[in-house]
């Protein structure tokens, strides 16, 4: 059986066999080097990472201008991916409106009876703290209440939710903030 290739195939083939040997060369060095270090030793995000880094660089492999070395011109090409990659996640935590909760699992019923624990708060009534945090979002309370109320860690709480733990942790930074700037701007009609 022959194989008939036509003129303006040749290319194409060419370009393939020309990402192979870069793939070849330089993977074993970005994983390593570049992958890993910014999965902090997670194989499978490493392997994420590195999957859309060489995706770009076979798009992109026509840019290369021979001037540097090819190592290091992948390198910074899998890097600034990754770091699109990372802004684009940090984004995404920073929206109230993608943190979803299963509001069905979610107790909230079982406030605490006094919020004197939280040092912020020493100064205000508790009716003005109560009310401060009833005004959070339901995903904030439950974070809010279960850290400070029942005492879970961000890992339990993540796990509860079946969110990442530092999505846990931003929840409970924003829902203080929420709740210290209700206090501050509520204060103001007690006295």
């Amino acid at each position: 059986m022959k194989i008939i290739i036509k003129e303006s195939q040749l290319p194409i083939l060419l370009e393939n066999l020309q990402f192979e040997e870069v793939y070849k060369k330089t993977y074993p060095k970005i994983f390593n080097a570049v992958c890993m270090r910014y999965a902090k030793g997670d194989y499978d995000l490493a392997s994420e990472y590195c999957q859309l880094g060489f995706i770009q660089v076979y798009k992109n492999l026509d840019k290369y201008d021979n001037l540097g070395s090819l190592e290091g011109w992948v390198r910074r090409v899998v890097t600034n991916i990754i770091i699109n990659e990372l802004r684009s996640q940090k984004r995404k935590l920073d929206t109230v409106s993608d943190f979803e909760v299963d509001l069905e699992r979610l107790d909230l019923s079982q406030e605490p009876e006094s919020f004197e624990e939280i040092s912020y708060m020493g100064k205000y009534p508790e009716s003005l703290i109560r009310a401060a945090v009833n005004s959070l979002p339901d995903g904030y309370k439950y974070v809010f209440y279960n850290y400070y109320f029942g005492d879970k860690t961000h890992k339990e709480i993540a796990d509860d939710l079946g969110i990442k733990e530092i999505t846990s942790r931003t929840q409970l930074h924003k829902a203080k903030n929420l709740v210290k700037n209700y206090l501050e701007k509520h204060s103001s009609w007690i006295k």
